[in-house]
């Protein structure tokens, strides 16, 4: 479940251009009107809000001029940009949904390999920095060793360094096919999705797959990396099931 304090941060950070653009178009619609040169029309003669739609003292026609330019603006830009970027984002949101979805799952299989490798009993929902740091300490990627089928015939073993790594780069995939969706991706989404791409792990999980031939017995050195990078999934994750209000099939936090 996502916090309301969340719910309400993300969705003026959505909804905060639309919301301004609201406003304005409200206050020029009311400077528009009263700073007209018609007659108040008789249904509100005599109404008590007939004294506030008399002109202004002066400046009538400077107001009148910004007000009509301003919304005339408004009229085209919903016709010409609004209405033909909605229609291809609505086109696309599929394919948008069932990336961000790939790159959240992804992300969940490569740190709960690792929780399950340690043969702890913390939850993914609910992992906190602490518990990790236990979990890391517990785990030896050099003694959990797989198999990696490069072609049909070509099967390879390695270690659990390597398979973090293999996750790793899935992600950087789904996020790259992602990217070229652009400009029809909501700007949080991409926000938190550029989050992901430039984390830090871009830069120290490369150590892992030459862990075997490091000191390292445990992932001690790569926790806090690890944890920073389940939170931004988790932020990422949260910003989208708003963003999507649909529902999200195999959710790592339901």
């Amino acid at each position: 479940m996502v916090k309301k304090s969340k719910i309400i941060q993300f969705y003026f950070e959505r909804k905060s251009i639309s919301l301004l653009l609201w406003c304005l178009t409200i206050i020029f619609s009311i400077l528009a009107i009263k700073s007209s040169n018609e007659d108040v029309i008789e249904v509100l003669k005599g109404s008590t809000i007939e004294k506030y739609l008399y002109q202004f003292p002066n400046g009538n026609n400077f107001l009148w001029d910004i007000s009509i330019g301003f919304l005339i603006s408004v009229i085209f830009y919903i016709i010409v940009v609004y209405i033909p970027e909605n229609r291809k984002r609505k086109d696309i949101e599929p394919l948008i949904k069932n990336k961000c979805e790939s790159i959240i799952l992804a992300s969940y299989g490569l740190i709960n390999e690792i929780i399950n490798k340690s043969n702890l009993s913390y939850s993914f929902k609910t992992l906190t920095e602490e518990q990790f740091a236990e979990i890391c300490r517990e785990v030896n990627p050099k003694a959990h060793i797989y198999k990696f089928a490069n072609t049909i015939d070509n099967i390879t073993q390695n270690h659990l360094g390597y398979k973090i790594y293999n996750n790793w780069a899935r992600i950087i995939n789904e996020i790259d096919e992602t990217i070229r969706l652009l400009p029809n991706i909501d700007s949080g989404l991409l926000k938190r999705i550029y989050s992901l791409y430039n984390h830090s792990l871009r830069y120290t999980a490369k150590d892992l797959i030459v862990i075997d031939k490091l000191q390292n017995e445990n992932l001690s050195s790569w926790s806090s990396i690890l944890y920073s990078f389940y939170l931004e999934t988790k932020e990422l994750r949260d910003y989208y099931k708003l963003h999507s209000k649909s529902e999200f099939k195999n959710d790592p936090w339901q």
